[in-house]
């Protein structure tokens, strides 16, 4: 199972939202700061898995599709979904490709051992190209890999079992040990064809000989170790959807005030336009001082307007089973806090 979004991403994301919170329950209503949170944090997770999706295909060398559609995302607005006590959405590596992903990602180089990915359980098999193109006419297929059947077909032949379709010139097949580099190396060995006579001396005299050495196929590892080169891709998606948050709470909260404003035809319109821009301009830049004053000042206007501002219980999130790789963000009380399973 992947990783959750990192804890400092969590908590950064809720401070966030509840930053918001005290202007949008004052000014527009709870449900209205609800579903403004819940359309923020989804869009974050949305940021996330985009950027991830990207550069899994730009960073891996010659990725599948399979390895491609790793990465999903899930809205807190999906349809049927009411304001609740609970904003949710996820962002996270399916679970097939990600006993793949947990090694591109992390601090320091990641090991992997026998059982963890493949269909060998003691050991990791990795292919000589060479010999396996020489003896058994083998090729990577376009993604690098070995074509399908084929480790599990080596594995047959070496235990005894003849393939059903024999091809011209192909070698035999055994596991064993083989002289690599100055030392035994264990794996599956291509067997050269059957000796052949040829003539030798003076005399020209016909003697058998090997014409071939044996080739190694398939060298078997007892661990490998992989550079984490999604890892600082991962960080920069991150902190992408986190700089994102004051924009879209402001940009949200205007919508909602101008609408106010439309339907309770306000005098005072021109004013009011005025402070949300300068609203806007205060949460995208992060200067939360200044939108508190920007707020109120919006607020007193369209309690001027007669439109008195309603008050509602401030919402209480709480966590709930966590999806691989999730965006979770919930209150309780006035602490925000995120938990990873």
């Amino acid at each position: 199972m992947a990783r959750s979004l990192d804890m400092a991403v969590l908590s950064d994301l809720g401070a966030q939202l509840a930053a918001w919170e005290d202007a949008y329950v004052s000014a527009v209503g709870f449900e209205r700061y609800w579903r403004a949170s819940a359309w923020t944090a989804s869009e974050a997770a949305k940021t996330v898995a985009v950027r991830m999706r990207a550069a899994t295909m730009e960073v891996i060398d010659r990725p599948t599709p399979w390895i491609g559609r790793a990465w999903q995302y899930t809205s807190a607005l999906s349809r049927g979904t009411r304001p609740s006590d609970t904003v949710s959405a996820d962002a996270f590596a399916l679970d097939d490709q990600s006993v793949v992903m947990k090694y591109l990602r992390g601090d320091g180089p990641q090991v992997r051992l026998p059982g963890d990915v493949g269909l060998s359980r003691d050991r990791i098999l990795v292919p000589n190209w060479r010999n396996l193109e020489t003896t058994q006419r083998i090729k990577p297929n376009r993604h690098g890999n070995l074509p399908g059947g084929v480790a599990a077909r080596l594995k047959r032949e070496a235990a005894g079992t003849a393939a059903r379709r024999r091809i011209r010139g192909r070698w035999g097949v055994y596991e064993g040990k083989i002289a690599v580099g100055g030392s035994r190396v264990m794996g599956y060995i291509a067997r050269p064809p059957p000796r052949v006579k040829k003539p030798e001396g003076k005399n020209r005299r016909m003697v058998w000989r090997n014409v071939r050495r044996p080739r190694l196929l398939l060298a078997a590892i007892p661990q490998a170790t992989y550079r984490p080169i999604l890892q600082r891709r991962w960080v920069e998606a991150q902190q992408e959807a986190l700089a994102a948050v004051p924009g879209i709470m402001a940009a949200q909260l205007e919508e909602n005030l101008r609408h106010v404003a439309a339907r309770g035809r306000l005098d005072q319109a021109a004013a009011l336009n005025r402070a949300l821009e300068a609203i806007q301009r205060a949460g995208v830049s992060g200067r939360e001082d200044q939108t508190r004053a920007l707020l109120a000042q919006a607020r007193s206007l369209l309690h001027s307007a007669g439109r008195t501002a309603r008050t509602r219980m401030r919402p209480n999130f709480r966590t709930s089973d966590l999806h691989p790789l999730p965006l979770r963000v919930w209150k309780s009380r006035s602490t925000w806090s995120a938990v990873r399973h």
